[in-house]
């Protein structure tokens, strides 16, 4: 159990009450107790804003992992001007609701003081529509205790201009005004200027004690409230790759690149084992036809990903 472990860590997710959110939830979790938490037995923590009581029992039917509800309210924060923050926002060809804005600025800086994750020292987070390919036949959390890993990632990619607008300035500013010298942010820079480089933070593994210490906690509270996230659509993963290579060593920075996983489009850089594609017959329901995003930071052809293209149209 849990409480036996020398690390005290949780899995979480955020999620809606919609029916395609509800499923492709459950998926993840079928696939995280396959591939994972029926061997280690760390709790999921959900957080979500109108999960009902029956839903609840139906998500927790769909899993042998101990599972916590969490209900969380989110609104506009009250020093930015509400009548400036539209409903919807239209950047570089895509749409942001406010709840996705919401999600942003949770997981950028606020889910790190909820009390839910007060007794853990690590979290591990996925999305609903995140899902584990393949056993991992390690403990994730001791790996990063044992090796003071802080931070731990699947990859990174690079964002849009529109919805970074002012966030390399205003972080800049930061920096020069706290006379900060960056750990290794030159590695994501260009002639001077951050190049809109980010984790994909659908998967992340992190030490919870960096997000509430006062160097970031300082750092989170100065863009919140410089108002990007709500005006621009500042995202999470932009947020936690400045943040990261401004206040951590590399060093204390991992790369999961032996973990099979996959988001919408992108598939995890990995090499299968002999009999996952026996496996995949299975994965085809929870998967389907992947969607492959256009943006040419996530055309990822790993080998994984050609093979699975090749299977879903031939057993199509």
């Amino acid at each position: 159990m849990n409480e036996e472990k020398s690390v005290k860590a949780a899995i979480v997710y955020l999620a809606r009450s919609r029916p395609g959110d509800i499923a492709e939830l459950k998926r993840s979790l079928s696939l995280l107790d396959v591939n994972f938490n029926d061997k280690f037995n760390y709790p999921v923590v959900i957080f979500h804003e109108d999960i009902n009581e029956k839903l609840m029992g139906k998500i927790r039917e769909s899993t042998r992992s101990q599972i916590q509800f969490e209900k969380v309210s989110f609104k506009i924060p009250d020093f930015l001007n509400k009548e400036e923050v539209p409903e919807l926002i239209y950047l570089d060809g895509d749409c942001f609701s406010m709840g996705y804005r919401h999600m942003c600025r949770f997981f950028s800086g606020i889910i790190f003081h909820h009390p839910a994750l007060k007794d853990y020292d690590y979290y591990w987070r996925l999305d609903t529509d995140s899902f584990l390919l393949d056993k991992i036949d390690y403990d994730v959390f001791q790996f990063m205790h044992e090796r003071n890993f802080k931070y731990g990632y699947i990859g990174i990619f690079k964002d849009e201009p529109g919805v970074t607008r002012d966030l390399w300035d205003t972080t800049k500013k930061y920096i020069e005004d706290n006379n900060l010298k960056p750990q290794f942010l030159q590695k994501f820079m260009s002639d001077g200027i951050w190049d809109r480089s980010y984790y994909y933070t659908n998967f992340e593994i992190s030490r919870l004690d960096f997000w509430r210490s006062e160097e970031f906690m300082n750092y989170f509270e100065y863009l919140d409230r410089a108002g990007g996230i709500y005006k621009y659509r500042w995202g999470d993963a932009v947020i936690h790759l400045l943040a990261v290579s401004i206040f951590l060593p590399e060093s204390n920075v991992h790369r999961f690149s032996d973990i099979a996983y996959q988001h919408q489009g992108f598939f995890n850089n990995y090499s299968p084992s002999p009999d996952i594609f026996s496996r995949l017959k299975n994965l085809k329901e929870i998967i389907k036809k992947p969607v492959v995003r256009t943006s040419n930071s996530l055309k990822r052809k790993s080998g994984l990903y050609r093979r699975f293209i090749k299977f879903v149209k031939r057993e199509s």
